[in-house]
């Protein structure tokens, strides 16, 4: 005879679990909140506290710490944040954006995990105190971000700081303009000595799409995603900025002497990846996924367009799809157009006019096409030249070797920053010394060219 019974205590058992209920206090200390906005304070968000307006907390004994107890199934979990009146846009929770409290995957919310009884939270509005305290950082400094908008078409969504571990992601610390002159501010307050990464976003796009691109110019740092930095501050600042350049005192100065260079590469020869086509590399056009190309009219040629000041220089690639690891970068290896000393990467020389620059995903065809390329191509030759020392004061000697000695051959040297230094030609000359006594410190790049061959090298100038 089979025992029904034992299969029977058993769902019970798991009935009694699953039906089983914990309350969950939360006691938020208002300490830190300059004025209580008279709608109440709130708790909402995750998948377990619903919108701003839906949970009240109270304070029937007036001494600051406002309460709420909520019933939730044993094991709960769910982000949640506080709110500062009853706001069904979110715009008056608190900012924990960049505290160890934060999760800044999920709106930089609070998390509570995994309730298995009765408990109660102690939280302080705006900070991560667990004690029920609020520590409030009395040696703090007011950080006021200006920044000129006259460059761009303001998106519909707003003007955003993000960025650096500290400032979250687009969207959650917007910039006003109460004025409407076009130059939009935020305030944050901060302890002293502060210092972070940020950067400026045209839009709320939580993936950073619509964030300023600033690759290749003095303010960007290439090792952050070409983000601004702002180093240790020590006392109440304003930091004046321009969207999209380095200008630091409010203004934004539109460079006139500039031209429009207009990539357009041909994808025949690939499958697109659903990533997307991007132009990226070299010191200016930023890391994969910063400079998107666009195909408007579906005919798999891709086109990028970028202003730059006229004589610029730079190393690129091309990239099928948004990788951060470059696993995706056309592959140029052993090519006439990849610089083994640049990743193989391509180098587009001073350019001095308005210029569109054809090419073909993978290969170094450069008529628009993506036929096989004739036998008047550029080579990557090797033995071009030599650079004595490497590392100089105030000249450098440029050796030529083979039959560039008796080429006309075109000298330009460039800092990482795409800047022009120096522009010349030589001819019949075995070696040519350069005047370096005026570059500032930095890394800077040669490239010699002749009618077949090229070849770039590094120097740093002390």
């Amino acid at each position: 005879m089979k025992n029904t019974f034992l299969p029977f205590i058993f769902a019970l058992l798991s009935f009694s679990c699953l039906s089983a209920q914990v309350n969950i206090t939360f006691e938020m200390n208002s300490a830190t909140i300059n004025s209580i906005d008279p709608s109440g304070i709130f708790i909402a968000g995750g998948t377990g506290f619903g919108f701003p307006g839906e949970n009240q907390l109270s304070d029937p004994d007036g001494d600051g710490i406002y309460s709420i107890t909520i019933n939730r199934p044993m094991g709960f979990s769910s982000h949640y944040t506080f709110l500062n009146g009853n706001c069904p846009d979110w715009s008056c929770k608190e900012n924990l954006a960049g505290l160890p409290c934060a999760d800044p995957a999920n709106f930089n919310d609070r998390f509570i995990s995994n309730v298995m009884s009765d408990t109660t939270v102690m939280a302080c509005f705006g900070t991560c105190d667990m004690d029920g305290s609020c520590t409030i950082v009395t040696d703090s400094i007011d950080i006021t971000f200006e920044l000129n908008t006259e460059l761009i078409t303001v998106d519909p969504g707003g003007i955003y700081i993000a960025g650096g571990g500290n400032f979250g992601a687009p969207g959650d610390n917007e910039m006003l303009d109460p004025d409407g002159d076009g130059i939009y501010t935020f305030t944050s307050r901060r302890p002293k000595g502060f210092v972070s990464h940020y950067t400026f976003a045209n839009g709320n796009c939580p993936d950073y799409s619509c964030k300023e691109n600033i690759a290749g110019l003095p303010c960007a740092d290439p090792s952050a995603f070409n983000d601004r930095f702002l180093s240790a501050v020590m006392s109440d600042t304003t930091i004046m900025a321009c969207y999209g350049t380095c200008d630091m005192d409010g203004t934004c100065t539109v460079v006139l002497d500039s031209i429009d260079l207009t990539f357009e590469l041909n994808t025949s020869t690939i499958s697109v990846d659903p990533g997307g086509i991007f132009i990226a590399g070299g010191g200016n056009f930023g890391n994969p996924g910063d400079n998107p190309m666009i195909d408007p009219d579906g005919d798999g040629i891709y086109t990028f367009t970028t202003r730059r000041a006229k004589g610029f220089a730079s190393h690129y690639t091309f990239l099928n799809g948004n990788c951060p690891d470059w696993s995706c970068k056309e592959d140029l290896e052993g090519l006439e157009c990849g610089d083994p000393n640049a990743f193989n990467d391509r180098f587009l020389p001073s350019t001095m006019s308005d210029s569109t620059i054809m090419a073909c995903f993978g290969n170094c065809v450069s008529n628009g096409s993506c036929e096989s390329s004739s036998s008047n191509e550029i080579s990557i030759d090797e033995k071009l030249f030599e650079i004595r020392p490497t590392v100089v004061n105030n000249e450098i000697n440029v050796l030529f070797r083979g039959a560039s000695v008796y080429s006309t051959k075109e000298i330009v040297v460039l800092n990482s920053r795409g800047q022009v230094f120096l522009n010349q030609s030589s001819k019949n000359e075995h070696q040519v010394e350069l005047t370096t006594i005026d570059f500032p410190a930095g890394v800077y790049l040669m490239n010699v060219r002749t009618k077949n061959s090229m070849l770039t090298k590094k120097f740093v100038v002390q």
